[in-house]
């Protein structure tokens, strides 16, 4: 007898969620899972172990961007951040991620003054932060904030888009 089972796919970096599950996130962040996601089908002869460095100097192993959202202007989370945060919470308690730690960044478009945005993008990165560690208990040091503001705009393009405003988590190297 055959079994067949479908695995829902990893999320590309340059995807913003508005909504994943726990399982789907844990296989976006773990980056065994994740590498394996990318080189589905592939083999990859003499490639080193592919990892992103961000402006702080972080060294990133995997990366979901989500569409968080908040209030205008405002740090609080919205009642459908709050679900999606939800999953988050779940998915970094699950056994495979457990022994990473994350970096949770703030981005906004390029509305507004730099410094306004850099610092509505701290406030918001630690909100979620916040939200993480009171509702799913996830141990405060395995978050790192960090406020990127509108310098990483993932449609640059289109600096006013919406979608340039999430919260990204990435996994730590």
């Amino acid at each position: 007898m055959l079994t067949f089972s479908i695995l829902p796919a990893a999320a590309s970096a340059q995807e913003v969620l508005t909504t994943a599950t726990p399982d789907v996130l844990v296989r976006s962040l773990d980056p065994v899972l994740a590498q394996k996601e990318k080189t589905r089908g592939l083999k990859i002869v003499g490639a080193k172990e592919l990892a992103t460095i961000n402006s702080y100097g972080d060294k990133l192993a995997a990366t979901v961007n989500l569409a968080v959202n908040f209030h205008f202007g405002s740090a609080e989370l919205t009642p459908q951040a709050q679900r999606l945060l939800d999953n988050v919470g779940k998915a970094l308690q699950s056994s495979e991620l457990a022994t990473y730690r994350f970096v949770i960044g703030g981005h906004t478009d390029a509305t507004g003054a730099d410094g306004d945005n850099l610092q509505l993008s701290r406030a918001r990165a630690a909100s979620a932060t916040q939200y993480l560690v009171s509702h799913y208990k996830i141990a405060p040091q395995r978050l790192v904030v960090r406020a990127f503001g509108e310098t990483a705009l993932l449609f640059p393009d289109s600096p006013e888009d919406g979608r340039n405003r999430r919260v990204e988590i990435s996994t730590l190297k």
